[in-house]
Order: structure tokens, then C-alpha cells, then sequence
């Protein structure tokens, strides 16, 4: 165990030696031995025994340093951590297509560069019926945990990973406000670091088909829940209004009062002030039933 020996008696083919420790060892069974940091240890002996589900663990630099009392090594230059980690040998090309293809379904612009993992339980390998599955709004972040399944040996393993890629998405090109009827204009088109995501962005859209519904600050993304659809009928536009009685169709003109959609009653207000309630047909176009 870790510490564990009080009288350590090191055995070299010098009396002393140089080494430095490296920042990342990784380690084939469950002993991590000192022989793994330098292999001129004549009489070598655990550090550390890793238990069969441990995958990994950080030790201190100066306090493995007191360990080799006979090594020339400068504190000074062993700070920070030491990481050690058991070999696996997990086959990551499948579930490196499979984020990808995840990824694609919802960023089909995205510019994947590599993907990083780090087990949170030790997984020798995977088992040939695995199922895989995401966290729930997984896509939205670069960072995500996977759970692997297997029917056949009834167990769960979690897998961290982290994706490096760049996504298209449309930002403000200046301050745009509540209710604005979008452009080319007020927006710009660029590539940037997929981090995290507050919600879906915006991938495409129909130039004067679409309006905010909030504010938008210069520089922020455009998320699909930011904006909405125009409306056939626009509050405060001039409307085609068609009345139709019996053999009597009469149609003229009047200003929205509401937006509307296909089949919502809205009300109108005719050139003399009279309001009349009407409903949407088509575009720009009520009838009074």
C-alpha cells in the first residue's frame, strides 16, 4: 500500500542516480511499482496496489520523491501530479464513429478533430453486444459521460469523453432588437469552438421569414429559440379583409390589431374605426364569418 513500507532499502548500480518523474505512467496489472518510474531498482517494491474496478490515481510528486532517498532529482522541479492509469485495451474506433455520427445528427456542419476519454471505472475490454447510450441534451456539450450496457454480461461501465470540434452558427452582427424581421444583414456566419451550447443554434434561414423574439446583443449566438416564424398576418399591417354573405361578397381593407395564423381569429380595425373580428385564411388575407 501506498506509504506503507517504513525502511526502504534501494539497491542501485550507483549510489546515486538522475530521473525525472514523468506526468503520465500506465501500468499493465494492479501494482504500481517503482521499478515503473525507474527501471534501475535492483530490489523494487509497490507504491500503490490498485483495487480491480480502479482505473487510475494521482499521487504528489514530492511525497513520491521521498520514496528515493538516494535520487538527485531537485524538489524543486517535482511539483504538481503524478497520474498513473491501468492499461485497457478498449477498441475506441466504434464508439469514436458512433459520437461522431451523434454529433453529425444534430451539428452537420461540425469539424470534429479528436475526441479524449478518460474511464471512470476500469474496463479491460468491451464486451462484443455493448449498447451504448448518451446523456439526455448530451449534444450540447464538448464534455458528456457515456453509459455502456451488455445484455449478455449484465453490467454497466461509464466512459468520459471530450470532443475537440468547431461548428458553423450564425452570431449578431450588431445589436438587434425584439421583434426585428431578419436579414442577411444582421447577422454573420462563422465557424467557432464547440464548448458548450444553451440550446440548438440556429443552422439556416429563410431571409424576411423570420423574426427575434428577444433581444440579441452584438456578438451572441442566434439559438432556433430565439426566433419564430412570421406570422401570415403581422399586428399593425394592412390586411385584404373578404366578407361573404349569401350572394353578397364584399372585400376591402383593414390594420391587423394581432398577428394571426392559419386559422386564428384575430381582430381588425377598419379605416372609420370600427373593429371587426376576422380570421386568417391565408397570407394577409381574414374573412368575417
Amino acid at each position: 500500500m501506498f506509504f506503507k513500507p517504513l525502511f526502504i532499502f534501494l539497491l542501485f548500480n550507483s549510489s546515486v542516480f538522475a530521473f525525472v518523474f514523468q506526468k503520465h505512467y500506465e501500468i499493465s496489472g494492479l501494482d504500481f511499482n517503482a521499478s515503473v518510474i525507474d527501471s534501475r531498482i535492483q530490489n523494487d517494491f509497490v507504491i500503490y496496489h490498485f483495487n480491480h474496478n480502479q482505473y487510475q490515481k494521482a499521487f504528489v510528486s514530492k511525497k513520491l520523491l521521498k520514496l528515493f532517498p538516494f535520487s538527485d532529482l531537485d524538489e524543486d522541479k517535482s511539483q504538481g501530479l503524478v497520474h498513473v492509469k491501468r492499461k485497457s485495451n478498449i477498441n475506441y474506433a466504434p464508439i469514436i464513429q458512433d459520437i461522431k455520427d451523434y454529433y453529425e445528427h444534430y451539428y452537420p456542419t461540425i469539424f470534429i478533430q479528436d475526441i479524449s476519454f478518460t474511464q471512470k471505472t476500469f474496463i479491460k475490454k468491451l464486451p462484443s453486444d455493448y449498447v451504448l447510450s448518451f446523456k439526455p441534451k448530451a449534444y450540447l456539450y464538448a464534455k458528456s459521460s457515456l453509459k455502456i450496457q451488455s445484455p449478455s454480461i449484465k453490467k454497466k461501465f461509464f466512459l468520459s469523453y471530450k470532443v475537440f470540434a468547431t461548428i458553423k452558427a450564425f452570431k449578431a452582427s450588431h445589436n438587434i432588437n425584439r421583434g426585428k424581421i431578419l436579414s442577411l444583414n444582421d447577422v454573420s456566419y462563422e465557424a467557432i469552438t464547440f464548448t458548450r451550447l444553451k440550446a440548438l443554434p440556429l443552422r439556416s434561414f429563410t431571409e424576411q421569414k423570420v423574426r427575434l423574439k428577444k433581444r440579441l446583443i452584438k456578438g451572441k449566438l442566434l439559438y432556433l429559440s430565439d426566433i419564430e416564424n412570421l406570422p401570415l398576418v403581422i399586428k399593425g399591417e394592412s390586411v385584404n379583409v373578404r366578407l361573404i354573405s349569401g350572394q353578397v361578397r364584399l372585400e376591402f381593407q383593414a390594420i391587423a390589431l394581432a398577428d394571426g395564423h392559419i386559422g386564428d381569429e384575430i381582430s381588425i380595425k377598419k379605416k372609420d374605426g370600427k373593429k371587426l373580428r376576422a380570421k386568417v385564411i391565408s397570407f394577409k388575407l381574414v374573412e368575417i364569418q
